[in-house]
């Protein structure tokens, strides 16, 4: 897995390309959606926390990851903008959940070859 060193060294790289509000947000819900999608027990993930969970795929996930619609961003982009967390927040949030759907798709890789 990865360390909080990581998190916040990927935060922080995101933090000085000075990226919009908005785009901040639409992509942590990209990424959140997208690994809803792939896990099981995703109503215990939450966008704006620091997740902590042993994944597991779900039994649809078939050798690539399953990709989210545009309306199932936008939903949670809404809810998350009109929470209106800190910007740190979101790079930290957004750099957690890079990481974490990165170890996802390494497992999907394996399960693949496997």
């Amino acid at each position: 897995m990865f360390t909080k060193e990581d998190v916040e060294i990927l935060a922080y790289q995101r933090y000085i390309t000075g990226e919009d509000y908005d785009k901040s947000v639409w992509y942590l819900a990209e990424l959140v959606v997208k690994i809803l999608k792939n896990v099981q027990n995703g109503y215990d993930f939450k966008p704006l926390e620091t997740d902590n969970l042993v994944l597991l795929l779900n039994e649809n996930v078939n050798g690539d990851l399953i990709e989210p619609t545009e309306d199932e961003i936008k939903e949670l982009a809404e809810i998350i903008y009109y929470e209106q967390p800190e910007k740190s927040k979101l790079h930290f949030f957004i750099a957690e959940k890079q990481l974490l759907l990165e170890e996802i798709k390494r497992v999907i890789k394996e399960n693949k070859q496997n």
